[in-house]
This record gives C-alpha cells, sequence and structure tokens, in this order.
C-alpha cells in the first residue's frame, strides 16, 4: 500500500511531503511534476499570490534520475510567499480557525489558518503525480471536469469567467461542483470483505479531505434515491464502476460539491477571541472559487488512492512485476466482462 505525509505552513520556507511504498522503475520526470503543479496553481479563479508562487521543488530522495528507485520519495516545494500574517484573535467564519482555536488552546487565529490553508494541496498534488503517473503506465487515464459554478451548470468557459469576474468585482466567492472520471479501471479493486476495504469510502475520504469540498458522490448518488430499483438496475452506468466497494471494469465516475471560499474580500463579521466583540473578517488574498483547483487537486488524491488499491491487489515492488500482472488480469476478466 502507498503511505503519504505532508508538513509545513501557507507562509513557511517549504512545504514538506513523503511517499512510501512507490514501486521502482517508474519514469517520471521534473517536467510532468511541475506541469501538474502549474495545472492547480493557475487554475480560473485563483488569488493573485498564485502569480507569485513557483511551485518549484525539490527531489529528496529515492529517484535515480527519472526513474524510481522503490525507497520512500521525499520532497520539498518552496514557498515564494514567506511573510507570515499578524497574530490575530479574529477567526474566519467559515474557516477551520475556530474549531483549531479551541482544539489547540491558541487565541491566534493565524496559527490555524498556516496549517489549514489549501496551499498544503501543492503537495498532495506533487505527491500524487507518482501515483498519477503510475496509474498512466498501468492504461488508467484520470481527467476532471467542472460541472458548476454558484449553482448553475451548462456553463461556457466565457459564462464561468464571467460569473468569477462579477464575483470577483463585488467582493465575493462562489463554490460549484465537478465531476472525476478513472476510465480503463481494472475489475476487482478494493473489497467488500471490511468497510475500511471498500474502495468507495477510500475514495471518498481522499475526496473528502480535498479542502472546500462539502459533498461526494459516485455514479449515480443521490439521484438514486428516487429510483426505484427496476429503473436502476437497468442502467448499469449508474454505479458509477463500484459494487459492493470494489471495481466492476467500468469507469469510475465521482463528483465533488466545493463550498464558496470562506475568506471574503468584501468581509464578513466574526467576533473576536479576546474582546468578545463583533468585527468585520477581510481577506485579501483568497480565490474568487476553489473549485476548479480543487478539481485538479481530486485528481491527484484519488489517484494515490487507486494506485494503492492496484499494490494491494497485484502487488510488486517494481513496474517490471506489476505491469505483466496487471495486463494478464485484464486478459483474464476481460473474456468475461465482454459477455456481461
Amino acid at each position: 500500500m502507498l503511505r503519504h505525509l505532508t508538513a509545513g505552513e501557507s507562509h513557511g520556507k517549504y512545504l514538506a511531503g513523503i511517499l512510501e511504498g512507490f514501486p521502482a522503475g517508474v519514469k517520471i520526470t521534473r517536467a510532468y511534476i511541475a506541469a501538474q503543479l502549474q495545472r492547480r496553481r493557475l487554475a480560473p479563479g485563483r488569488s493573485a499570490r498564485q502569480a507569485r508562487e513557483t511551485d518549484a521543488f525539490e527531489i529528496l530522495s529515492g529517484m535515480d534520475g527519472d526513474i524510481t528507485t522503490g525507497a520512500p520519495i521525499g520532497l520539498l516545494i518552496g514557498n515564494t510567499s514567506r511573510a507570515l500574517p499578524l497574530p490575530s484573535s479574529l477567526p474566519r467564519p467559515g474557516h477551520a480557525d475556530l474549531a483549531g482555536m479551541l482544539k489547540y488552546d491558541t487565541l491566534n487565529a493565524s496559527l490555524i489558518r498556516e496549517r489549514a490553508s489549501a496551499r498544503e494541496t501543492a503537495m498532495r498534488t506533487a505527491l500524487g503525480s507518482f501515483a498519477m503517473r503510475l496509474n498512466q503506465l498501468l492504461g488508467i487515464a484520470v481527467n476532471s471536469r467542472v460541472i458548476a459554478i454558484g449553482g448553475v451548470y451548462g456553463l461556457t468557459a466565457a459564462g464561468m469567467a464571467e460569473d468569477l469576474a462579477r464575483a470577483r468585482r463585488e467582493g465575493d466567492t462562489l463554490g460549484g461542483e465537478f465531476e472525476l472520471t478513472m476510465e480503463n479501471v481494472p475489475a476487482g479493486l478494493g473489497s467488500s470483505v471490511q468497510a475500511d476495504r471498500r474502495l468507495g469510502a477510500r475514495l471518498g475520504a481522499a475526496l473528502l479531505g480535498v479542502n472546500g469540498v462539502k459533498g461526494f458522490e459516485i455514479g449515480g448518488g443521490f439521484m438514486l434515491a428516487a429510483l426505484g430499483g427496476k429503473a436502476a438496475a437497468r442502467d448499469p452506468e449508474l454505479s458509477g464502476g463500484l459494487d459492493g466497494g470494489m471495481t466492476n471494469g467500468r469507469s469510475l465516475i465521482m463528483r465533488c460539491a466545493v463550498k464558496p471560499v470562506p475568506g471574503l474580500p468584501g468581509g464578513a463579521v466574526s467576533t473576536d477571541l479576546k474582546s468578545f466583540r463583533k468585527k468585520l473578517s477581510i481577506s485579501k488574498t483568497s480565490d474568487t472559487t476553489a473549485v476548479f483547483a480543487a478539481a485538479v487537486v481530486a485528481e491527484h488524491a484519488a489517484s494515490l488512492e487507486l494506485a494503492s488499491a492496484l499494490l494491494e491487489k497485484f502487488g510488486g515492488d517494481s513496474l517490471k512485476e506489476l505491469r505483466p500482472r496487471v495486463k494478464e488480469w485484464r486478459r483474464k476478466t476481460g473474456r468475461i466482462l465482454s459477455r456481461v
């Protein structure tokens, strides 16, 4: 199985990450990782800070040139913006501030905000790049698309840009929804024998762990609640590629709802925890929307979980071991699935 950890603060010197259990023999270039980080950093709706960040990274271990060695992969991403925020006893509504201040017994919301910030997802994206590359080499394609902004579906690119520009002018932020698709996934990943081994539960945990994600569904999701069993059975795509916690050979289809960014340029009323007076909490550095960037992060978070499930199913400490096992399994199960 794969394990990963991240460390670092939004305005600290570095973000750090470790990916352990990744097989040897996988070729991944620095340009590939940089391209994934750029997709996240330059997604529509981002704040001016993203233009200042470069996401320059350093690979500390686990690589011999462009090839993984099987040792733990260590990464550092430097922060360009290192101006630590001033101490503040004013929690930002909708952010981690209040809950974190209570949990860690501090009156400084800035300390909570530094780690809870979505800046951490730069490292999750970098680590997820390795998993995405492994999945690609095994024939699995991962894609995402934004399907709604501010509750409006079917928007064109121009329409979305117009909505974002209007929200920015009004000092507001917008939520939205995105869809994530993983194609050509082998059948039989995950398990039904224990709740924590169900792949749907694991993917749900990974995607609900992306900052701002407040809703998650697989396949037909909540729509299935309104259908009868006969209607649901007529459309196997409604399963979203999972049955009983296991992949069934169809594409994995997931959707997530992302809340509006809680830091409002126009300000939101909060309570100062020192004076208990009402004050306006204003953010001048927040994104207008996080949904586009969250979709990119979700691709990488889901790729980590799927790659872990692949390694659990097929084993092997190198791509050379893993690839023929996956190929033979596809051949074996494909004969059955083609007749179902």
